[in-house]
């Protein structure tokens, strides 16, 4: 059976990629601390860095962090994939 409407399993949020339930807890922060103007500031703020990001990777230069629809790229998941501290000084 398909779907109509499929949801994404993360959500880009200025730079960091959300699971579709901390983005839920991020929206209702959002609502309950600045009140339906900052929430209503806060979709169009993102609305505009996602267009920002996928026009800009539709542009074809450099690393394209969208394909088909979707945020590809690195992503740090944990300590280990941070880069190491260079060694003396």
């Amino acid at each position: 059976r398909r779907r109509w409407c499929r949801l994404p399993q993360t959500v880009d949020t200025f730079g960091f990629h959300l699971k579709l339930k901390h983005f839920a807890l991020v929206l209702l922060f959002v609502s309950m601390t600045m009140g339906s103007v900052g929430f209503v500031l806060f979709s169009c703020f993102l609305s505009i860095y996602t267009l920002n990001q996928r026009r800009s990777s539709s542009s074809g230069g450099g690393s394209s962090r969208w394909k088909d629809g979707k945020v590809s790229g690195a992503n740090i998941k944990g300590v280990g994939d941070l880069p190491k501290a260079p060694k003396g000084g």
